[in-house]
């Protein structure tokens, strides 16, 4: 996330924010939403921020919307992420989460006879998807900032994609969009707008396709020199994929076996953080977000995002003294 006070920075460091990416580990429990790519970190520099997400869900939702419970799951993120300027409009970010999932019902997801299930009450999960995208800076007038970019996921092992307390959908993805960023001075000083709008190309299951869009907006604001405050609002439309039905007899064996990559999980999430830059090259973030509307979807009832960001560059080599 990039705040509308970045110009207030030196020419050795990177714009004050966090990275604030509150990534879908698994599109079944919050839309993916990547924040603060309308711009580019300098060239041979850039920030490693390292994030711990706790993320709780009560609730599902059919396919016009309705909650019901049917059963708690919760999930503990530890996250890693890499942004580095390649050139003065070139960057690449790289993420790798570490993703643990409990889920407490009455309805595990089990086969008759199935000894060993992820739903048994107790925590599951290792290493997750890794993420790796390149974006470029191609108007940067301000006070008008657009960066397309490219992004593919994939799966790091094989793991588990039936039960409630999931990690991830295990599927290979590429996005492709653009983000748009504004500073909204005079008009509103301090105030810096930015649009992520992608399109993911997602693996086929059962030879069926569940392609996704997804439009992710944020407001920064600059309160003081070092606070800066966020509000977050992403949405989520699949195309193609299965849909709730009441009864689960209704799907076939392989349907329900895949069903959670497989439903078309539309979402509208919205939330709020707070930055604080401790000094020239590091900064704290925490944000709390939640699902306002969804269907055929587990939606996030509470979402705990806390992290530290800090910035470096790296030096061009001199030619050895002769």
């Amino acid at each position: 996330m990039q705040i509308a006070g970045r110009k207030r920075t030196s020419t050795r460091r990177i714009p004050w924010l966090a990275l604030i990416l509150f990534i879908a580990l698994s599109s079944q429990f919050i839309v993916t939403a990547a924040y603060g790519q309308a711009w580019v970190p300098r060239k041979r520099t850039g920030s490693v921020s390292i994030i711990y997400k706790n993320l709780y869900v009560r609730d599902h939702t059919t396919v016009t919307g309705k909650r019901f419970n049917a059963g708690q799951i919760y999930q503990n993120v530890a996250l890693l992420e890499l942004d580095y300027g390649i050139s003065r409009r070139l960057a690449v970010n790289l993420s790798l989460p570490l993703v643990f999932a409990k889920y407490s019902g009455n309805q595990p997801h089990r086969d008759e006879g199935q000894v060993d299930y992820i739903d048994d009450g107790s925590f599951h999960g290792g290493s997750q998807d890794l993420r790796v995208g390149f974006r470029y800076h191609l108007v940067r007038e301000r006070p008008l900032d657009v960066t397309p970019f490219i992004e593919g996921i994939v799966p790091t092992r094989d793991y588990p994609t039936f039960g409630h307390a999931l990690i991830g959908r295990n599927l290979l993805e590429l996005l492709v969009g653009t983000n748009v960023g504004r500073d909204l001075s005079p008009l509103l000083p301090n105030v810096y707008v930015q649009t992520r709008a992608s399109y993911a190309f997602v693996e086929r299951v059962m030879d069926i396709s569940h392609n996704r869009a997804n439009l992710d907006s944020q407001i920064d604001y600059l309160l003081t020199e070092r606070l800066a405050l966020s509000i977050l609002a992403s949405i989520q439309k699949h195309f193609g994929g299965l849909t709730w039905i009441e009864d689960f007899s209704l799907y076939s064996h392989e349907e329900w076996h895949n069903h959670t990559q497989l439903f078309r999980s539309d979402a509208v999430d919205v939330g709020a953080g707070l930055s604080f830059r401790i000094n020239a090259d590091t900064a704290v973030f925490a944000n709390l977000i939640t699902t306002s509307w969804s269907k055929n979807s587990h939606p996030l009832n509470r979402g705990v995002i806390v992290g530290v960001s800090r910035s470096f560059h790296t030096k061009k080599r001199r030619p050895p003294l002769n």
